[in-house]
């Protein structure tokens, strides 16, 4: 039986680290991103916690395990009581 060669130059000729795993698969950054999101289903994994898997781990388990929530970044909101403090302040600076 024919295997497919892992891939290990980019586009621009550029060369690709390939990872081996403890069950003998060799794997690229991308590659296994890709075999991650349709494993879980899901779109919103990225190549660099995918990197970060395989530089931190060679067990097949542990590269592909679920992939935990994050929670998104939060913008403080001022509220009203916060602007007319800061009027307050300016209005007590200036005289």
């Amino acid at each position: 039986m024919v295997s497919k060669k892992a891939l290990t130059r980019d586009a621009r000729g550029r060369a690709l680290r390939v990872y081996t795993l403890d069950d003998g698969t060799q794997w690229t950054v991308v590659q296994a991103s890709n075999k991650l999101n349709a494993k879980w289903k899901r779109k919103d994994t990225s190549i660099h916690m995918m990197r970060g898997r395989l530089n931190k781990s060679s067990n097949p388990e542990v590269v592909f395990a679920k992939p935990n929530k994050t929670r998104p970044r939060t913008i403080l909101t001022k509220t009203e009581e916060d602007t007319a403090r800061e009027m307050m302040n300016l209005a007590l600076k200036s005289i």
